[in-house]
């Protein structure tokens, strides 16, 4: 669900920010024609020019002004959208990886357990352009002329209105993506570590027999940083039976990371963390044959492959 939103939420604002774009090229362009540059140097040098059409012309420099500003919030809005767009992409490449080998999570959020387990089976807003009616218009004192060209301005005014209040709720929504990019467990937890043992059936070291595997682990020397794999909450910090020191992160959504086998914890529950943040060290606490991180992702009480969410990134 939150996949098809983001894709109505980009097609839409790459529309807004292109249709804001061209209106403030077309006014920039508008501003640099010989023509009406000559029109407005003679409005502004005839002293006999009328008080309204000065009126007029103040008013048209100041949504010229108001233009600028939303082509400039227009480029910055597209950039963002080019973020969460290549994010957005990386989602639905790996979708259908979220479900693949889903197991109920033996030791869910903030309860006790061990991880030893049984083998696995197989909208477009107008701008109206001025710049033919400013061509048009004298800009003296023809009464006619002066009233034509103030409801231009006035429908022009309007239009900008129109434009800044989808630009404002673009932008909130745009945030509002950005939140969910960060709180995404996308991160390696182990900065430039390789995955040494993956999710799902393997010899179990101790047992020398087979059983299932709930992550996958960074081997690194005690002391390392274990660092959040996206922003979140902590609900838990301490120690598990079998998993060690242990930290688990809620990321919204049903997602949960956690963090076994640390030497040390760095953060205590109900702690907001951020992305890339120092959460704990590794180490080798729990059932452990060696110093490394144990690295799970539990989506809705399953636990998941962290390949498919560490791919993404």
């Amino acid at each position: 669900m939150r996949t098809i939103s983001a894709r109505a939420f980009l097609a839409g604002a790459s529309i807004a920010v292109l249709a804001a774009l061209g209106g403030g090229f077309a006014l920039g362009y508008g501003f640099q024609s010989p023509a009406n540059s000559a029109a407005s140097q003679e409005g502004a040098a005839d002293p006999s020019a009328s008080p309204e059409a000065r009126l007029l012309i103040g008013r048209f420099g100041e949504l010229a002004g108001r233009m600028v500003q939303l082509e400039a919030e227009a480029k910055g809005l597209a950039n963002r959208i080019g973020v969460l767009r290549d994010f957005e992409s990386r989602l639905s490449e790996s979708a259908d990886a979220e479900s693949k080998s889903g197991r109920i999570a033996k030791t869910p959020p903030a309860s006790s357990g061990g991880p030893l387990l049984d083998p696995s089976s197989a909208f477009v807003p107008r701008v109206t352009d001025p710049v033919t009616a400013l061509l048009r218009s004298p800009l003296m004192s023809d009464s006619d002329g002066a009233g034509k060209l103030s409801d231009e301005l006035e429908r022009m005014e309007r239009d900008i209105e129109r434009v800044s209040e989808t630009f404002a709720h673009l932008d909130g929504l745009a945030t509002s993506f950005s939140l969910a990019q960060m709180a995404f467990p996308g991160r390696a937890p182990v900065p430039d570590v390789e995955v040494n043992s993956n999710f799902g059936n393997r010899l179990d070291p101790f047992r020398n027999r087979l059983a299932f595997h709930s992550g996958v682990d960074y081997p690194a020397p005690r002391g390392t940083a274990i660092v959040a794999s996206g922003g979140g909450r902590v609900v838990y910090a301490g120690h598990r039976v079998e998993y060690g020191k242990t930290v688990e992160i809620d990321h919204g959504g049903g997602l949960v990371t956690r963090y076994a086998h640390a030497s040390k914890v760095l953060v205590t529950p109900g702690q907001i963390v951020m992305p890339g943040q120092k959460i704990a060290e590794v180490g080798s606490t729990g059932r452990s044959t060696g110093s490394h991180l144990h690295f799970e992702v539990i989506k809705d009480g399953l636990v998941v492959d962290p390949a498919a969410y560490l791919a993404r990134f």
